[in-house]
């Protein structure tokens, strides 16, 4: 069934910290944002990572048709509940860095699921452990998942072995999206100025060249994910 008022969830989520699921999300979100879209984010990181974000800026909190907010730790059944018959638009839900039984409902919940990861192996082994978790849980209960590698802080370099890797995930059962984000300052400078890069007053053309890139990939994940939840 689809939800009334055909929302579309997000959640960011990776057994591992500082692979990059809070910049990702606001990323996101600055592009929806930027497109007329209605956004709220639910912060369900133990680090309060964008909870802290919006609430220490004025700017952040000024951003229009964007809330944030905290992440219930108890009662989740009523919660979700609630959420899912009333949400419009978009709800983005960065998640706790863990594998928690939690942590994998709330992402199996999800219209979709990006698991945010450098080109390294220890990232790439938990984000592995996520889709594992994710699959088995899904085949359990009957709900067919979208779970998605987005490779980022990617090096303007490539070494060799960073290749090599690429090309095993390629190989492997892992999804990942075709768009690389690279390590650029639009994306650190979220936390220092408490702007979006698509929102920022000096914007890089570059990283959001390649945000929107992701935009696309993630319309064509969403959409038919939609239909085959209206059907």
């Amino acid at each position: 069934m689809s939800n009334p008022h055909n929302a579309k969830f997000i959640s960011f989520a990776s057994p591992k910290g500082g692979v990059g699921k809070s910049t990702t999300c606001l990323a996101i979100a600055g592009a929806l944002l930027a497109a007329g879209k209605r956004v709220r984010i639910i912060d369900f990181d133990q680090t309060e990572t964008i909870n802290r974000w919006y609430g220490d800026s004025d700017t952040a909190q000024a951003i229009p048709n964007l809330t944030v907010e905290k992440g219930p730790t108890d009662n989740l059944k009523d919660y979700f509940d609630h959420l899912w018959e009333t949400a419009t638009d978009y709800v983005l839900i960065d998640l706790a860095g863990s594998l928690s039984d939690v942590t994998i409902a709330i992402a199996s919940f999800a219209t979709l699921t990006i698991t945010p990861a450098k080109v390294s192996e220890p990232d790439i082994i938990e984000a592995n452990k996520m889709a594992d978790k994710m699959h088995r849980l899904a085949a359990r209960i009957g709900k067919p998942i979208n779970h998605v590698i987005l490779l980022n802080e990617v090096p303007s370099s490539i070494s060799n072995d960073e290749l090599a890797l690429i090309t095993q995930i390629d190989q492997s059962n892992l999804r990942r999206f075709k768009t690389l984000i690279h390590r650029r300052s639009a994306f650190s400078k979220t936390f220092s100025r408490g702007t979006l890069p698509h929102l920022a007053p000096q914007q890089d053309p570059k990283a959001l060249a390649e945000i929107d890139a992701i935009m696309l990939e993630v319309g064509s994940i969403l959409e038919p994910a939609r239909q085959k939840a209206a059907a």
